[in-house]
């Protein structure tokens, strides 16, 4: 039941108040409930999610390379071939110190790396597959490698576009504004402090990325070569010493002068020699 204007259904505030009763008595009879009671019912559950994920208790899904040991706790993967293939990824990272590399390593060498898949009939089974690199940069900055249980770790954000309400989610948020981190939480397959120092590489790379986007380094000048006594580019040379041509008429529309004639060119030929 909806209503677009509710002065319309009562005359005064005692007719509205007894229309609000009957309703919500209909609508009780029918197990409904109002959006009142529908928010708080939300707000409850969303409250009780929270504090259990303040306990470390909150598995929704498990990344690979774990697997859930009963309803609050998780601990490593049994199969020895899938934390083998996690534990390589960060010893290639430690070598090669970019996740692009690693990827590019992964895929000439045709190793695989395991991942999850999950099926009504089957339910959670793991999958081999070729890595992208998607894959490699979510295994080397996802905290749970590092024994850490991490909450809130991304958000949303509501904007208005041509009028209407888009809200976009899968924001990461800064380590700083994570609702939950629970450092030593279970079994790591790295140090926490390997960890940080892997996020503070990555950050780097990324960072040297953008500063090569933005623009090309300023060039390197010779210090104390005169401009005229540097070597010349091939594409200048072959301007600057090309030969006289005999056959075309001269015009003054086509005639350019002659580097050859000038102070300059007399340094050129000096300093070639």
């Amino acid at each position: 039941m909806l209503a677009i204007e509710a002065s319309r259904l009562a005359r005064n505030g005692r007719d509205w108040h007894t229309l609000n009763r009957v309703l919500r008595l209909l609508l009780g009879m029918k197990g409904t409930m109002s959006e009142l009671e529908l928010s708080i019912l939300r707000a409850r559950s969303l409250e009780a999610l929270k504090n259990k994920a303040r306990r470390g208790e909150l598995f929704l899904a498990v990344a690979v390379g774990y697997v859930k040991a009963g309803n609050d706790r998780i601990e490593m993967d049994p199969d020895l071939r899938v934390r083998e293939a996690i534990t390589l990824v960060f010893k290639r990272f430690a070598a090669l110190q970019s996740i692009r590399q690693v990827h590019l390593s992964l895929r000439h060498e045709g190793i695989m790396l395991p991942a999850v898949n999950y099926t009504r009939a089957a339910g959670r089974t793991i999958v081999w597959k070729l890595p992208v690199y998607n894959t490699v940069h979510h295994i080397l900055t996802n905290p749970i490698y590092a024994g850490a249980y991490a909450f809130g770790r991304t958000g949303s954000r509501i904007t208005i576009e041509s009028g209407r309400k888009r809200i976009v989610r899968g924001l990461r948020k800064e380590r700083s504004d994570w609702e939950v981190l629970l450092i030593d939480h279970h079994e790591g397959y790295l140090s926490w402090a390997d960890f940080e120092r892997n996020q503070r590489l990555i950050a780097d790379n990324a960072n040297g990325k953008g500063v090569m986007a933005r623009g090309a380094p300023p060039r390197r000048v010779v210090v104390g070569r005169p401009s005229a006594l540097r070597p010349l580019r091939p594409q200048t040379a072959r301007r600057l010493f090309w030969p006289k041509r005999q056959d075309r008429a001269l015009s003054l529309s086509w005639r350019v002068p002659q580097p050859w004639h000038g102070s300059m060119h007399q340094l050129r030929i000096a300093a070639r020699r």
